[in-house]
């Protein structure tokens, strides 16, 4: 009987959540969905030296927040729990010991001395650092009266000496490993806790997972999961090892070159759709040279045997690119709304909003995401829609060299003829209209200006967008007129006509 697909993903709280871990829940949801199976979320949490008070939640918050949702977990429940390690601690000790009963584990006394020797020794005489086996041919007698002394101990899993072990691996093959090679194991430590290994089969039988969807560095530790399905006498899932995210230089993905925090993507105001579109062009093609799509299009047309071996690159580009597709494809008073935190935290706006102060964010918003990557972007790129208060800038030291002669023509254009012309006509025009102005009236008033002087564009339309934005370049005049209305934009060019006498 055919069992039934079971997918899972097991990180630790050991800090923020990482983008690896969305990248493989990601591949692991789609391919429980694509195969009608579970997929459900494991808290490896043994190492308490490692554990981070409060990371647990952020990968649950992390998960929720892309869509990526687990059938089981800590925080829903399930028929196979407890999911988090640390309640299950009882279950490791009796099943590293009745291995030790069938003969395919053994107590190991060796202290920590004996060890940092036995190592020293294999470095100087270039062998691969390994546990030699010194307490594997113990006798019985021998062993109890260790116990019995109250002598420390380890649990070792005894590899076979001879022969190999083969992992057959969906995307790669079969991968050959010499048994010899592989040292024995520690399952269970002297303070009772499990190794990763012990712990991660115990569970992964216990809770019925078929596939082993993981990243390739796992490849390694690999053999010995196998060699302790056959010392129990279990059937092993299937592995699938995933291509691991690469950065520019093909380094594997570190905080060092890269921001590797789901927090930090979301703070600085990407979308999920964007984040799981790219995580799902990492290493795997959509077909018919599709590169956007949606969580529910990925999981429709997912096959793990597309999956490609080369490194996928973790590109900010590219990233900010998908992005800012989703960030167009977005519902705008949705979009909106996901912006308006931004918003306030840059102190654009209050804490309540009118439904017209709304409606003009939405305007701001609708303009700026045609070209912004992230929320953020939208927000450092709106300021010139609500602050009315500026100066023109001053070239420092500092000034990028490219920046200084369009600074420096600003303060030439709002003084010659032609820039005083050009901006007491506008500011005629804008009296005689109505607070509301729109775009097309917009248009039609810096139309109407720039004929009526009778000067090239640069010459009327620089010293305009000096006296209402205080830049060189940026927003265009017309949006900008239409979103602040007439009384703002009056009051902004009387403010720098009296600033610069102009």
């Amino acid at each position: 009987m055919e069992r039934r697909v079971r997918t899972r993903i097991a990180p630790s709280p050991t800090g923020d959540p990482h983008v690896g871990t969305a990248y493989i829940a990601l591949f692991n949801l789609a391919f429980a969905y694509k195969n009608g199976g579970d997929f459900i979320l494991r808290i490896e949490d043994t190492d308490q030296n490692r554990y981070t008070e409060g990371s647990e939640q952020m990968i649950f918050d992390a998960l929720k927040w892309l869509g990526l949702d687990y059938a089981e977990g800590p925080d829903v429940g399930g028929p196979v729990g407890p999911y988090r390690q640390s309640e299950r601690f009882h279950l490791y000790g009796e099943y590293a010991h009745k291995l030790v009963e069938k003969g395919e584990a053994y107590y190991c006394f060796c202290t920590q001395d004996r060890l940092e020797k036995l190592r020293e020794r294999q470095k100087a005489m270039g062998k691969a650092p390994g546990y030699d086996g010194h307490c594997r041919s113990l006798s019985k007698e021998e062993i109890e009266a260790k116990l019995a002394a109250g002598e420390e101990y380890v649990i070792r899993l005894k590899m076979p000496y001879e022969g190999e072990t083969i992992i057959k691996d969906r995307l790669r093959g079969d991968i050959v490993f010499e048994n010899n090679k592989i040292d024995d194991q520690v399952l269970l430590k002297g303070d009772g806790f499990p190794t990763y290994h012990l712990a991660n089969v115990v569970d992964d039988y216990l809770m019925n997972i078929t596939h082993v969807i993981r990243a390739e560095e796992w490849i390694a530790s690999t053999p010995k999961h196998i060699q302790l399905y056959k010392a129990f006498g279990w059937q092993e899932p299937e592995f699938i090892h995933m291509p691991l995210l690469r950065n520019s230089d093909r380094t594997k993905i570190s905080k060092r070159k890269n921001p590797v925090s789901l927090n930090w993507y979301r703070e600085e105001g990407y979308l999920k759709e964007g984040i799981v579109n790219f995580l799902g062009l990492m290493g795997y093609s959509f077909g018919e040279n599709k590169e956007i799509f949606t969580l529910q299009e990925f999981k429709d047309n997912f096959d793990i045997d597309k999956v490609s071996l080369g490194g996928p690159v973790f590109d900010l580009v590219k990233l900010g690119w998908v992005n800012n597709q989703h960030m167009r494809m977005k519902d705008l008073k949705e979009l909106t709304e996901l912006a308006v935190p931004f918003f306030r935290n840059a102190e654009l706006i209050g804490e309540e909003l009118t439904e017209k102060e709304f409606d003009t964010l939405s305007r701001v918003v609708d303009i700026l995401r045609e070209g912004a990557q992230t929320i953020k972007e939208i927000v450092d790129q709106s300021e010139v829609y609500f602050k009315d208060e500026y100066t023109l800038p001053v070239v420092t030291e500092e000034t990028d060299k490219k920046e200084v002669k369009g600074i420096e023509r600003l303060y030439t254009v709002i003084q010659d003829e032609t820039g005083k012309k050009s901006i007491n006509l506008f500011q005629e025009k804008i009296a005689a209209c109505d607070e509301a102005i729109s775009i097309d009236r917009a248009k039609e008033l810096l139309k109407e200006t720039l004929d009526e002087v009778g000067e090239g564009p640069g010459k009327v339309y620089m010293p305009l967008r000096a006296v209402l934005t205080g830049l060189p370049k940026g927003a265009d005049l017309y949006n900008l007129v239409s979103i602040i209305g007439r009384d703002r934009t009056l009051a902004r060019i009387e403010r720098m006509k009296k600033l610069y006498n102009i």
